[in-house]
């Protein structure tokens, strides 16, 4: 069997205690998997010392890799600089915050080995404040109504997918928020779950505002529906 090769994408914004912890960890984590695995980094205008973080371990560890973004673009803009270096026939998108745990990338693998396209990690006790929680439950219930989709959950970070199911979308703001349905409309068939455990965040703070999510979240939402419906993220034969 050919072995795999995955690219793990991790975007990051003054995240500088967190990588210092979770670089190593991840090192440690994808050296025991024993399959080939890149790392890319992108830095979306850090302030703090998460840069040269990263840079200190791009030399120590092996398949590690910076991009900086030169203007912000949130974690859209990250994902895509850092979808479009990727050069894994799998992609996995985690976060630098140690919500997502690194020694969890052997489940995803495991499900590439069975052929899954798309593997969505739901977490096992979730660590997030009770607003944001409600705020992601009702965007799941919305998207279980109108989509149907096979997923328990379609609002983690913690997800793999075949590379060539997400690469060249064109994004717009948040797209990063709706991977695993542009996946599904783009052709994932064999789709797979794993339990992945959540952390607490221990530095830093979050992004988002859950407040902010339930005001504006639903015209969002409401605006991805229709550029979905109507196959602005169709894949274009060449």
């Amino acid at each position: 069997m050919k072995p795999i090769f995955c690219t793990v994408v991790i975007p990051f914004r003054n995240e500088e205690k967190n990588l210092e912890i979770l670089l190593p960890i991840l090192s440690k984590a994808i050296n025991e998997i024993k399959y080939n695995f890149e790392v890319i980094l992108v830095d979306d205008l850090s302030f703090d010392n998460g840069v040269q973080v990263c840079e200190l371990n791009a030399n120590k560890f092996d398949n590690f890799k910076l991009l900086r973004l030169k203007e912000r673009g949130g974690q859209s803009g990250a994902f895509k600089k850092g979808f479009q270096e990727a050069k894994g026939e799998y992609l996995i998108r985690m976060d630098a915050d140690l919500q997502d745990n690194p020694m969890d990338l052997r489940l995803f693998v495991e499900k590439f080995e069975e052929g899954c396209d798309l593997v969505m990690g739901l977490r096992e006790c979730r660590k997030h404040r009770r607003l944001f929680r409600v705020a992601s439950l009702l965007y799941d219930l919305l998207i279980i109504i109108i989509f149907d989709t096979p997923l328990h959950s379609n609002s983690g970070s913690f997800v793999g997918f075949k590379t060539n199911l997400i690469k060249n979308i064109p994004w717009r703001k948040n797209d990063h928020r709706y991977l695993p349905l542009i996946a599904i409309k783009r052709g994932a068939q064999k789709i797979g779950e794993v339990i992945v455990r959540h952390n607490k965040r221990s530095f830093g703070y979050s992004k988002y505002n859950p407040l902010k999510k339930l005001i504006f979240g639903m015209p969002e939402v409401i605006s991805f529906i229709f550029r979905l419906v109507n196959g602005k993220y169709n894949i274009k034969l060449k």
